[in-house]
């Protein structure tokens, strides 16, 4: 699991392993795990979904059209929020 920009600050981390069924539980999880600060930023995925980018595989997440994101072992999950500019 990679996080990037201000993601990556509120975690204070660049990446970590992690194991969960589905991404709504490693969103979770990871929450738990590295506190308030990225707790608040996952948060924003699933209250505000346009706030944040979560990749599986190079595929956002955002388009299992509200399905469970089940995930598998060996992964690539990237957080980050969006991209803009111009």
């Amino acid at each position: 699991m990679r996080f990037f920009a201000t993601v990556r600050e509120a975690a204070g981390v660049a990446g970590c392993e992690a194991d969960a069924e589905d991404l709504a539980s490693l969103l979770s999880e990871l929450g738990r795990r590295f506190g308030p600060a990225l707790s608040s930023a996952l948060r924003m995925y699933a209250e505000e979904p346009e706030r944040l980018v979560v990749l599986v595989n190079g595929r956002n997440a955002r388009q299992s059209a509200g399905a469970p994101v089940r995930l598998a072992d060996g992964d690539d999950i990237a957080v980050f929020p969006p991209v803009s500019g111009g």
